[in-house]
């Protein structure tokens, strides 16, 4: 059984997640071109800011984006229920042709 012991770990790149690498470069990226090009904060705020933004990701994705956002999906709420079927085509009926109809079926 030790032959396939790596075989249901996530992919790394030292000790970094694999799947958050591209992730985190681009927060790195618009963390950069926002807080050092357009408001021209010094490297200590782009770090901080990429930093924070890295970290919140993190929180957010850690095992796996399903565990955190599924949450905020609520689970459908099935009821069994027994309810006459109204056809959509025959809508336009008057009352009295369905009343008419059911009384023929029946008998």
């Amino acid at each position: 059984m030790a032959t396939y012991r790596n075989l249901d770990k996530t992919p790394r790149i030292f000790f970094l997640p694999g799947d958050q690498i591209f992730p985190w470069i681009i927060i790195s990226a618009v963390s950069y071109f926002f807080v050092r090009k357009v408001f021209g904060f010094s490297w200590v705020w782009v770090i901080t800011i990429s930093g924070w933004g890295i970290g919140t990701w993190w929180v957010l994705t850690w095992k796996g984006m399903h565990y955190f956002f599924g949450r905020l999906v609520s689970s459908p709420h099935w009821v069994r229920a027994i309810v006459e079927y109204k056809s959509v085509l025959n809508h336009g009926q008057s009352r009295s042709q369905k009343s008419r109809r059911s009384r023929w079926q029946k008998g």
